[in-house]
């Protein structure tokens, strides 16, 4: 009886001992899996959520996420959409654990996303990065592969052309945010 008994706690230690290792290997796919996972993911899992998002010029933006491609995200704040370069994000607040992977193989870029704003002849507001408070307002009125030009436009008014400032040229990478009103965005 008390050779049943060895060989039965054995048995229970070799168990346990597989079901440790498996627990580990488990873990540690988990663990490679997650390290794969990008931004754009994370913050396509918050979709329909609120979220604070500190931009590197040091704004914070405090919106219900609308939109989320590889380079970008779509926040809505109130009665305007904000467009948020993904490389200018410094930190979020109020992102669940939720992820979600893209359904597309094809990316819509920062760029493609300004030049529906330009196409529309949207009223924006730049950002820029570096300079807080440092902002830029008008129409786009070209969108290069690394640049906007903007047609800047004086403070609280229209778009007539007595109030045109001037055109202003802005590298993309040196955008921010990128602010307009809510009709005027992606659906």
């Amino acid at each position: 009886m008390r050779w049943e008994l060895l060989f039965a706690d054995l048995e229970a230690q070799m168990h346990a001992a597989s079901q440790l290792e498996l627990e580990q290997r488990v873990n540690e796919l988990a663990r490679i899996e997650a390290s794969q996972l990008t931004l754009s993911e994370a913050l396509r899992g918050s979709v329909d959520t609120r979220l604070s998002i500190v931009m590197g010029n040091g704004t914070a933006f405090h919106g219900r996420v609308a939109m989320v491609e590889p380079q970008w995200l779509l926040l809505n704040e109130g009665d305007r959409s904000i467009i948020l370069p993904l490389a200018k994000v410094i930190r979020v607040q109020g992102l669940g654990t939720r992820r979600t992977k893209t359904t597309s193989n094809i990316p819509f870029t920062l760029p493609a996303a300004l030049r529906v704003l330009a196409r529309n002849r949207s009223m924006v507001v730049l950002d820029l990065d570096g300079v807080r408070g440092g902002s830029i307002r008008g129409v786009l009125d070209a969108v290069g592969a690394d640049f906007v030009q903007l047609m800047q436009l004086a403070d609280g008014v229209g778009r007539d052309g007595g109030n045109r400032q001037g055109s202003v040229v802005v590298p993309i990478a040196a955008l921010c945010a990128i602010a307009s009103s809510g009709e005027n965005e992606f659906g």
